[in-house]
Protein backbone atom coordinates (compact mmCIF):
# COMPACT_ATOMS: atom_id res chain seq x y z
CA UNK A 1 0.00 0.00 0.00
CA UNK A 2 1.50 3.39 -0.91
CA UNK A 3 2.84 5.58 1.87
CA UNK A 4 0.26 8.31 1.33
CA UNK A 5 -1.54 10.61 3.81
CA UNK A 6 -4.67 8.47 3.33
CA UNK A 7 -2.78 5.24 4.07
CA UNK A 8 0.24 5.96 6.29
CA UNK A 9 2.45 3.03 7.16
CA UNK A 10 3.33 2.27 10.78
CA UNK A 11 6.79 3.83 10.24
CA UNK A 12 5.17 6.96 8.87
CA UNK A 13 2.84 7.14 11.88
CA UNK A 14 5.72 6.68 14.34
CA UNK A 15 7.77 9.35 12.59
CA UNK A 16 4.90 11.82 12.71
CA UNK A 17 4.29 11.06 16.38
CA UNK A 18 7.89 11.98 17.16
CA UNK A 19 7.19 15.54 16.00
CA UNK A 20 5.88 17.68 18.91
CA UNK A 21 3.37 19.68 16.88
CA UNK A 22 1.56 16.55 15.59
CA UNK A 23 1.90 14.23 18.60
CA UNK A 24 -1.41 15.23 20.22
CA UNK A 25 -3.30 15.04 16.93
CA UNK A 26 -1.80 11.64 16.13
CA UNK A 27 -2.84 10.24 19.49
CA UNK A 28 -6.37 11.45 18.95
CA UNK A 29 -6.41 9.98 15.44
CA UNK A 30 -5.23 6.59 16.71
CA UNK A 31 -7.89 6.56 19.43
CA UNK A 32 -10.51 7.39 16.80
CA UNK A 33 -9.15 4.50 14.69
CA UNK A 34 -9.50 2.13 17.67
CA UNK A 35 -13.11 3.17 18.11
CA UNK A 36 -13.83 2.65 14.40
CA UNK A 37 -12.41 -0.88 14.60
CA UNK A 38 -14.41 -1.91 17.66
CA UNK A 39 -16.62 -4.15 15.52
CA UNK A 40 -13.62 -5.49 13.56
CA UNK A 41 -11.71 -7.53 16.17
CA UNK A 42 -9.41 -9.21 13.63
CA UNK A 43 -8.46 -5.88 12.11
CA UNK A 44 -7.75 -4.44 15.55
CA UNK A 45 -5.71 -7.44 16.68
CA UNK A 46 -3.81 -7.50 13.39
CA UNK A 47 -2.80 -3.87 13.94
CA UNK A 48 -1.47 -4.53 17.43
CA UNK A 49 -0.35 -8.20 17.30
CA UNK A 50 3.37 -7.56 16.79
CA UNK A 51 3.52 -4.91 19.51
CA UNK A 52 1.53 -7.12 21.89
CA UNK A 53 4.15 -9.84 21.45
CA UNK A 54 6.85 -7.30 22.33
CA UNK A 55 4.81 -6.17 25.34
CA UNK A 56 4.54 -9.80 26.50
CA UNK A 57 8.32 -10.26 26.28
CA UNK A 58 8.97 -7.02 28.15
CA UNK A 59 6.42 -7.81 30.87
CA UNK A 60 7.84 -11.30 31.45
CA UNK A 61 11.50 -10.27 31.63
CA UNK A 62 11.17 -6.85 33.29
CA UNK A 63 13.85 -5.33 31.09
CA UNK A 64 13.51 -3.74 27.69
CA UNK A 65 17.11 -4.64 26.81
CA UNK A 66 16.57 -8.36 27.43
CA UNK A 67 13.23 -8.34 25.63
CA UNK A 68 14.80 -6.50 22.70
CA UNK A 69 17.50 -9.17 22.34
CA UNK A 70 14.87 -11.92 22.32
CA UNK A 71 12.87 -10.02 19.70
CA UNK A 72 15.91 -9.27 17.55
CA UNK A 73 15.51 -5.51 17.95
CA UNK A 74 17.66 -2.70 19.27
CA UNK A 75 16.68 -1.37 22.68
CA UNK A 76 15.72 2.08 21.29
CA UNK A 77 13.50 0.41 18.70
CA UNK A 78 11.95 -1.80 21.37
CA UNK A 79 11.26 1.21 23.56
CA UNK A 80 9.74 3.05 20.60
CA UNK A 81 7.38 0.18 19.82
CA UNK A 82 6.21 -0.04 23.44
CA UNK A 83 5.62 3.72 23.50
CA UNK A 84 3.64 3.42 20.29
CA UNK A 85 1.46 0.69 21.85
CA UNK A 86 0.87 2.81 24.97
CA UNK A 87 -0.05 5.83 22.87
CA UNK A 88 -2.35 3.76 20.70
CA UNK A 89 -4.18 2.32 23.71
CA UNK A 90 -4.13 5.61 25.56
CA UNK A 91 -2.74 3.86 28.66
CA UNK A 92 0.64 3.69 30.37
CA UNK A 93 1.63 0.03 30.59
CA UNK A 94 5.03 0.29 32.30
CA UNK A 95 6.75 2.41 34.90
CA UNK A 96 10.32 3.06 33.66
CA UNK A 97 12.89 2.73 36.42
CA UNK A 98 16.69 2.83 36.47
CA UNK A 99 17.05 -0.94 36.88
CA UNK A 100 14.18 -2.04 34.69
CA UNK A 101 10.46 -1.71 34.15
CA UNK A 102 7.41 -2.66 36.20
CA UNK A 103 3.83 -3.07 35.12
CA UNK A 104 1.22 -0.48 35.90
CA UNK A 105 -2.28 -1.67 36.82
CA UNK A 106 -3.32 -1.24 33.19
CA UNK A 107 -0.27 -3.21 32.10
CA UNK A 108 -1.04 -6.04 34.52
CA UNK A 109 -4.62 -6.20 33.26
CA UNK A 110 -3.39 -6.42 29.67
CA UNK A 111 -0.87 -9.13 30.61
CA UNK A 112 -3.57 -11.18 32.37
CA UNK A 113 -5.82 -10.86 29.32
CA UNK A 114 -3.35 -11.88 26.61
CA UNK A 115 -0.65 -14.01 28.26
CA UNK A 116 -2.31 -17.43 27.99
CA UNK A 117 -3.93 -17.13 24.53
CA UNK A 118 -0.96 -15.33 22.95
CA UNK A 119 1.56 -17.80 24.39
CA UNK A 120 -0.64 -20.64 23.18
CA UNK A 121 -0.70 -19.17 19.69
CA UNK A 122 3.09 -18.84 19.66
CA UNK A 123 3.55 -22.46 20.78
CA UNK A 124 0.98 -23.75 18.28
CA UNK A 125 2.65 -21.89 15.41
CA UNK A 126 6.03 -23.23 16.47
CA UNK A 127 4.64 -26.78 16.43
CA UNK A 128 3.18 -26.13 13.00
CA UNK A 129 6.54 -24.95 11.68
CA UNK A 130 8.27 -27.98 13.15
CA UNK A 131 5.69 -30.48 11.91
CA UNK A 132 7.63 -33.52 10.66
CA UNK A 133 7.52 -34.48 7.03
CA UNK A 134 5.23 -37.32 6.04
CA UNK A 135 6.70 -40.68 6.86
CA UNK A 136 5.91 -40.00 10.50
CA UNK A 137 2.80 -40.58 12.60
CA UNK A 138 1.58 -38.21 15.33
CA UNK A 139 -0.63 -39.62 18.09
CA UNK A 140 -2.84 -37.25 20.11
CA UNK A 141 -4.28 -38.34 23.46
CA UNK A 142 -4.96 -37.05 26.95
CA UNK A 143 -2.19 -36.86 29.54
CA UNK A 144 -3.59 -39.59 31.79
CA UNK A 145 -3.95 -42.09 28.95
CA UNK A 146 -0.44 -41.33 27.76
CA UNK A 147 1.08 -41.74 31.23
CA UNK A 148 -0.65 -44.92 32.31
CA UNK A 149 -1.58 -46.77 29.12
CA UNK A 150 0.44 -45.60 26.12
CA UNK A 151 3.91 -44.77 27.45
CA UNK A 152 4.42 -48.26 28.96
CA UNK A 153 4.19 -49.72 25.41
CA UNK A 154 5.55 -46.73 23.47
CA UNK A 155 9.09 -48.07 23.13
CA UNK A 156 7.71 -51.35 21.73
CA UNK A 157 5.63 -49.36 19.25
CA UNK A 158 8.65 -47.33 18.10
CA UNK A 159 10.78 -50.48 17.79
CA UNK A 160 8.10 -52.20 15.74
CA UNK A 161 8.04 -49.34 13.23
CA UNK A 162 11.67 -48.26 13.31
CA UNK A 163 11.43 -46.63 9.89
CA UNK A 164 8.70 -44.25 11.09
CA UNK A 165 9.01 -41.12 13.20
CA UNK A 166 6.28 -41.64 15.80
CA UNK A 167 5.45 -38.63 17.97
CA UNK A 168 3.08 -38.18 20.89
CA UNK A 169 1.06 -35.03 21.62
CA UNK A 170 -0.72 -34.80 24.98
CA UNK A 171 -3.32 -32.34 26.24
CA UNK A 172 -5.89 -32.72 28.97
CA UNK A 173 -8.86 -32.70 26.60
CA UNK A 174 -7.67 -33.61 23.09
CA UNK A 175 -9.57 -32.10 20.18
CA UNK A 176 -8.40 -32.58 16.63
CA UNK A 177 -9.63 -29.14 15.53
CA UNK A 178 -7.17 -27.57 17.97
CA UNK A 179 -4.26 -29.83 16.97
CA UNK A 180 -4.85 -30.65 13.30
CA UNK A 181 -1.35 -32.08 12.86
CA UNK A 182 -2.41 -35.28 14.66
CA UNK A 183 -2.80 -38.45 12.56
CA UNK A 184 -4.27 -40.69 15.26
CA UNK A 185 -6.49 -39.59 18.14
CA UNK A 186 -7.29 -41.37 21.41
CA UNK A 187 -9.90 -39.62 23.54
CA UNK A 188 -12.83 -40.16 25.87
CA UNK A 189 -16.15 -39.89 24.01
CA UNK A 190 -19.78 -40.85 24.46
CA UNK A 191 -20.38 -44.40 23.32
CA UNK A 192 -21.45 -44.70 19.69
CA UNK A 193 -21.27 -47.08 16.80
CA UNK A 194 -17.65 -46.81 15.64
CA UNK A 195 -17.20 -45.37 12.18
CA UNK A 196 -14.70 -46.62 9.65
CA UNK A 197 -11.11 -46.33 10.94
CA UNK A 198 -12.36 -46.04 14.52
CA UNK A 199 -12.88 -48.39 17.48
CA UNK A 200 -13.64 -48.31 21.20
CA UNK A 201 -10.65 -49.47 23.24
CA UNK A 202 -12.56 -49.84 26.52
CA UNK A 203 -15.49 -48.32 28.40
CA UNK A 204 -15.14 -45.92 31.28
CA UNK A 205 -15.36 -47.79 34.57
CA UNK A 206 -14.34 -46.03 37.77
CA UNK A 207 -13.80 -47.13 41.36
CA UNK A 208 -12.43 -45.39 44.46
CA UNK A 209 -8.80 -46.13 45.26
CA UNK A 210 -6.50 -45.48 48.20
CA UNK A 211 -3.19 -46.70 49.56
CA UNK A 212 -3.07 -49.75 51.87
CA UNK A 213 -1.92 -47.46 54.69
CA UNK A 214 -4.82 -45.04 54.19
CA UNK A 215 -7.28 -47.95 54.19
CA UNK A 216 -5.81 -49.27 57.39
CA UNK A 217 -6.07 -45.83 59.00
CA UNK A 218 -9.73 -45.50 57.90
CA UNK A 219 -11.31 -48.94 58.42
CA UNK A 220 -14.80 -47.38 58.40
CA UNK A 221 -14.78 -47.02 54.56
CA UNK A 222 -17.26 -49.53 53.16
CA UNK A 223 -19.86 -47.48 51.20
CA UNK A 224 -19.77 -44.24 49.17
CA UNK A 225 -21.43 -42.42 52.09
CA UNK A 226 -18.33 -43.12 54.17
CA UNK A 227 -16.21 -41.01 51.82
CA UNK A 228 -17.66 -37.57 52.57
CA UNK A 229 -15.36 -36.97 55.55
CA UNK A 230 -12.26 -38.29 53.76
CA UNK A 231 -9.75 -36.31 51.70
CA UNK A 232 -10.92 -36.49 48.08
CA UNK A 233 -8.09 -36.15 45.58
CA UNK A 234 -9.41 -34.86 42.27
CA UNK A 235 -8.33 -34.09 38.72
CA UNK A 236 -9.38 -30.61 37.63
CA UNK A 237 -10.08 -29.50 34.07
CA UNK A 238 -11.23 -26.44 32.15
CA UNK A 239 -14.87 -26.52 31.15
CA UNK A 240 -16.96 -29.66 31.56
CA UNK A 241 -14.76 -32.77 31.85
CA UNK A 242 -15.54 -35.70 29.55
CA UNK A 243 -15.10 -38.14 32.45
CA UNK A 244 -16.36 -38.85 35.95
CA UNK A 245 -15.63 -36.27 38.62
CA UNK A 246 -16.12 -36.73 42.33
CA UNK A 247 -19.37 -34.76 42.06
CA UNK A 248 -20.83 -36.98 39.32
CA UNK A 249 -19.51 -40.25 40.81
CA UNK A 250 -20.91 -39.52 44.26
CA UNK A 251 -24.19 -38.19 42.84
CA UNK A 252 -24.68 -41.45 40.98
CA UNK A 253 -24.46 -43.20 44.36
CA UNK A 254 -26.87 -40.78 46.03
CA UNK A 255 -24.22 -38.80 47.91
CA UNK A 256 -23.98 -34.99 47.90
CA UNK A 257 -20.44 -33.91 46.97
CA UNK A 258 -20.97 -30.67 48.90
CA UNK A 259 -20.94 -32.66 52.14
CA UNK A 260 -17.21 -33.16 51.66
CA UNK A 261 -15.02 -30.24 52.70
CA UNK A 262 -11.58 -31.86 52.60
CA UNK A 263 -10.08 -32.22 49.13
CA UNK A 264 -6.93 -31.90 47.05
CA UNK A 265 -6.99 -30.90 43.39
CA UNK A 266 -4.39 -31.38 40.67
CA UNK A 267 -4.41 -30.69 36.94
CA UNK A 268 -2.37 -33.85 36.30
CA UNK A 269 -3.75 -37.36 36.83
CA UNK A 270 -0.22 -38.57 37.50
CA UNK A 271 -0.10 -36.19 40.49
CA UNK A 272 -3.51 -37.45 41.61
CA UNK A 273 -2.24 -41.04 41.61
CA UNK A 274 1.11 -40.26 43.23
CA UNK A 275 -0.52 -38.30 46.06
CA UNK A 276 -2.97 -41.16 46.62
CA UNK A 277 -0.14 -43.71 46.73
CA UNK A 278 1.53 -41.42 49.29
CA UNK A 279 -1.55 -41.79 51.50
CA UNK A 280 -2.93 -38.27 51.19
CA UNK A 281 -6.50 -39.35 50.42
CA UNK A 282 -8.77 -41.30 48.09
CA UNK A 283 -9.09 -40.84 44.34
CA UNK A 284 -11.12 -42.03 41.39
CA UNK A 285 -9.36 -44.81 39.50
CA UNK A 286 -10.04 -45.60 35.86
CA UNK A 287 -9.94 -49.25 34.89
CA UNK A 288 -7.70 -49.63 31.90
CA UNK A 289 -5.33 -46.96 33.22
CA UNK A 290 -4.35 -47.95 36.76
CA UNK A 291 -4.86 -51.72 36.63
CA UNK A 292 -1.16 -52.46 37.13
CA UNK A 293 -0.99 -50.31 40.26
CA UNK A 294 -3.91 -52.23 41.74
CA UNK A 295 -2.44 -55.58 40.71
CA UNK A 296 0.91 -54.65 42.29
CA UNK A 297 -0.77 -53.62 45.56
CA UNK A 298 0.27 -49.96 45.41
CA UNK A 299 -3.44 -49.05 45.41
CA UNK A 300 -6.57 -50.87 46.45
CA UNK A 301 -10.30 -50.24 46.35
CA UNK A 302 -11.41 -48.04 49.23
CA UNK A 303 -15.03 -49.19 48.81
CA UNK A 304 -16.32 -52.04 46.64
CA UNK A 305 -18.61 -49.84 44.55
CA UNK A 306 -17.62 -49.07 40.97
CA UNK A 307 -19.43 -47.21 38.25
CA UNK A 308 -19.48 -47.56 34.47
CA UNK A 309 -20.64 -44.80 32.14
CA UNK A 310 -21.85 -44.56 28.57
CA UNK A 311 -18.41 -43.22 27.62
CA UNK A 312 -15.26 -44.90 26.51
CA UNK A 313 -11.78 -44.37 25.10
CA UNK A 314 -11.95 -44.32 21.30
CA UNK A 315 -9.03 -44.72 18.89
CA UNK A 316 -9.50 -43.19 15.45
CA UNK A 317 -7.58 -42.13 12.39
CA UNK A 318 -7.96 -38.38 11.87
CA UNK A 319 -9.87 -37.22 8.78
CA UNK A 320 -7.68 -37.13 5.70
CA UNK A 321 -4.88 -39.11 7.36
CA UNK A 322 -5.71 -42.64 6.21
CA UNK A 323 -2.59 -44.16 4.67
CA UNK A 324 -0.43 -47.23 5.04
CA UNK A 325 1.59 -45.83 7.96
CA UNK A 326 -1.33 -44.65 10.06
CA UNK A 327 -3.25 -47.85 9.32
CA UNK A 328 -0.39 -50.03 10.57
CA UNK A 329 0.09 -48.00 13.74
CA UNK A 330 -3.69 -47.96 14.30
CA UNK A 331 -3.82 -51.77 14.08
CA UNK A 332 -0.85 -52.14 16.44
CA UNK A 333 -2.41 -49.81 19.03
CA UNK A 334 -5.75 -51.59 18.78
CA UNK A 335 -4.05 -54.94 19.48
CA UNK A 336 -1.96 -53.68 22.42
CA UNK A 337 -4.23 -51.14 24.13
CA UNK A 338 -7.48 -53.07 24.30
CA UNK A 339 -7.85 -55.27 27.38
CA UNK A 340 -6.84 -58.86 26.80
CA UNK A 341 -9.58 -61.50 27.34
CA UNK A 342 -8.36 -62.39 30.83
CA UNK A 343 -8.03 -58.71 31.80
CA UNK A 344 -11.46 -57.90 30.39
CA UNK A 345 -13.11 -60.76 32.26
CA UNK A 346 -11.77 -59.42 35.56
CA UNK A 347 -13.51 -56.10 34.92
CA UNK A 348 -16.95 -57.47 34.24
Amino acid sequence: MPNSPEHPTRWHCEFLCSLPHVNKVSRENRQIQVMSDIDLPYATFGRYSADLCLFLLAARHGQLSHAARLAGLSQPRMSQRIRFLEDSLGKQLFVRERRGITLTQAGQELLDAISTPLSGAVEAFSRYQQKPARGGVIILCDIAFASFRLLPVFSSLCNRFGELSISLLTVQQPRHKNLPEADLIIRMEDEHEPAENELCLFRESVSVLCSPGYKQAHPDMSTPNDLVDKTLVELTADGTPAWFTWATWLRAHGVDRKLSTDHLTFNSYDHVIQSTIAGLGVCLGWRGLVDNLVADGALLQAVPDQLASNRGYFLKIAPGCVNRDTRQVFDWLAAHLRPQPAEASEKT
